[in-house]
């Protein structure tokens, strides 16, 4: 099966040229962390926090399952299996860790599936899902994953996306059911970050190839008790009447977060404890700091 992964690698690469692979790195950024979280961002702080939190719920719950996945298998990626094969260089920057399953593919399916289960329109599932085979296809064009990554990937993750939707559609939560929920991700982040840690350890891995494990399961526990605390006892309102302090809103907050994760890289090192405590601190200004800011002064007049 894998000669026939190959091959169809190879047939795309032998179909390359300067506009497609502009085309495909185009819609690859579209499955990029600083897009997800751009657009999450902007959803959550400005427009419908149930919204965002589905997104949320998804993209960190597929986000440990896939990173699980990676970490346990421990599959190279295509031109380390064979190096004969070429990706396009200008993207293996972005390929890092293990190639099955596909992180791009999960960051992309958890955010578009869940906009359209959200809004259920026919004119939204269709786009989503074209926005979805995009990114797929090309991190299979630019030569960063085979087919079994990207498929198993957005399986996986449709899966969880629907799961969550349906919860979300069907079932009301209490300050009971949301502490436990909480917990959960808590605990399922904290196995991550063990296991990670136990292969690195002993020796199974390389904390380079285990670094993006680390970064996922601190991004879970940030969300885990960010959540949990912006629904309980913040409770601030996106809504404001103001496009411009809309816009302010969201430039500050993703300042904010960029000099935190880029300050906290240069003061903590790049490390398994220190990603994992970078990531969790981002999400927690996302989801909980940034808010009481905005809710102390970007209330509407």
């Amino acid at each position: 099966m894998l000669e026939v992964f190959m091959e169809f690698l190879y047939f795309l690469e032998s179909i390359r040229n300067g506009v497609l692979n502009i085309f495909f790195i185009i819609c690859t950024s579209f499955g990029e962390e600083l897009v997800l979280i751009s657009l999450f961002a902007i959803i959550y702080w400005c427009i419908n926090k149930k919204l965002a939190y589905r997104i949320a719920f998804s993209y960190f719950m597929s986000g440990i399952v896939v990173q699980g996945l990676k970490i346990h298998f421990r599959i190279e990626r295509p031109w380390v299996i064979d190096p004969d094969f070429k990706p396009v260089e200008a993207v293996m920057d972005t390929a890092t860790g293990y190639s099955f399953p596909s992180g791009h593919t999960q960051s992309s399916a958890s955010l578009y599936s869940s906009i359209a289960f959200h809004f259920k329109k026919c004119g939204v599932y269709v786009m989503s899902f074209v926005l979805i085979a995009l990114v797929m296809l090309s991190r299979m064009y630019l030569g960063c994953h085979t087919p079994k990554d990207v498929l198993v990937s957005f399986a996986v993750t449709l899966l969880i996306s629907a799961a969550v939707s349906f919860i979300f559609d069907n079932f009301n939560s209490t300050l009971v059911t949301d502490m436990l929920v909480s917990l959960l991700i808590l605990i399922l982040s904290a196995f991550l970050f063990g296991y990670s840690y136990h292969l690195v350890n002993t020796g199974a891995t390389t904390d380079v190839l285990a670094m993006d494990g680390f970064k996922a399961a601190g991004a879970g526990i940030g969300f885990s008790v960010g959540w949990f605390i912006e629904k309980h006892y913040i409770r601030f309102n996106p809504k404001n009447s103001h496009i411009a302090l809309q816009i302010l809103k969201v430039v500050l907050g993703l300042a904010g977060a960029l000099v935190i994760k880029s300050g906290l890289k240069l003061l903590l090192g790049n490390t398994m404890i220190s990603n994992t405590i970078r990531y969790a601190i981002v999400v927690l200004w996302i989801a909980v700091a940034y808010p009481l800011i905005i809710k102390k002064f970007f209330k509407e007049n």
